[in-house]
Formats: C-alpha cells, sequence, structure tokens
C-alpha cells in the first residue's frame, strides 16, 4: 500500500489512509470499521504509521522469516519450560 500510494504521490496521512480503507475486503474492513466511522464523521484518523501497526497487530507477521525468528526468541526466553519439560521444549525448538 505504501508503494501504491507513493506511486500515486499521495503524501499525507489521512489520504493514504482513506487509500487503504479502499481497498480492504471482509473480513480486515471488519475490523478497521473505527476508521470507516472516522471517515464518515471527519474526526481525525491519526498517523499512516499507526494504521499500518495496526493493521500488522490484526494480521501478525510479514513473512515467514520475522514468525520463526519471533518463535525462537520466545522460546530463547522461555527457561521455565526448558526446565520443566526439556523434551517438549527441544520439539519446538
Amino acid at each position: 500500500m505504501a508503494l501504491y500510494c507513493s506511486a500515486l504521490n499521495i503524501i499525507c496521512d489521512d489520504q493514504k489512509i482513506v487509500c487503504a480503507l479502499t481497498h480492504l475486503c471482509t473480513p480486515a474492513s471488519t475490523y478497521m470499521k473505527v476508521y470507516f466511522d472516522k471517515v464518515q464523521s471527519e474526526a481525525n484518523l491519526g498517523s499512516w504509521s499507526d494504521f499500518a501497526q495496526e493493521l500488522k497487530n490484526i494480521y501478525g507477521q510479514r513473512d515467514d522469516k520475522e514468525g520463526a525468528k519471533k518463535e525462537l526468541t520466545a522460546l530463547w526466553v522461555n527457561r521455565n519450560l526448558a526446565k520443566k519439560n526439556f523434551v517438549k521444549y527441544v520439539e519446538r525448538y
């Protein structure tokens, strides 16, 4: 979406958010309903980075490498599982 907005020379955060909203399909449009309501009431939409972060929070990782890194980091931190059930810990690793 950022590339699309850049190609169309859309630089204002509000315009980027509205442009992105026009491309959302269900269920994404349902999750982002608060933004549709803000557009209709002409309220401040916030920043593009907050909008993008909210979508990322809802839909998770962008690629497998990022997901694998998060899983390994979570396992590395979870020393209690390693102590309680080492076999289960190793299987997850």
